[in-house]
């Protein structure tokens, strides 16, 4: 992802690579939840889903001590595409 700064362009580094998986569906893992038992990964719709219900939402809260989200990609990805 690239970003306008003052006439300079900053890449966005990500950190999940197309390695990272979804845990619920094997899909590339756009979001990693860090808790102190360890790591969950989820793409985007079933982050979105578990964030959208109230409960999910308070587990994810209560469970996490870092997230990383990277659902910017697929924003980025879709500027890429060439329009044929």
């Amino acid at each position: 992802m690239n970003t306008m700064i003052k006439d300079q362009v900053v890449k966005k580094e990500w950190i999940l690579s197309a390695i990272d998986r979804c845990d619920s569906c094997a899909a590339e893992a756009l979001v990693k939840i860090t808790g102190l038992p360890g790591d969950l990964m989820f793409c985007g719709h079933h982050y979105n889903k578990i964030i959208d219900d109230k409960k999910g939402y308070e587990k994810i809260m209560s469970f996490m001590i870092n997230i990383v989200d990277e659902r910017d990609k697929l924003v980025e990805d879709k500027s890429k595409r060439k329009n044929y």
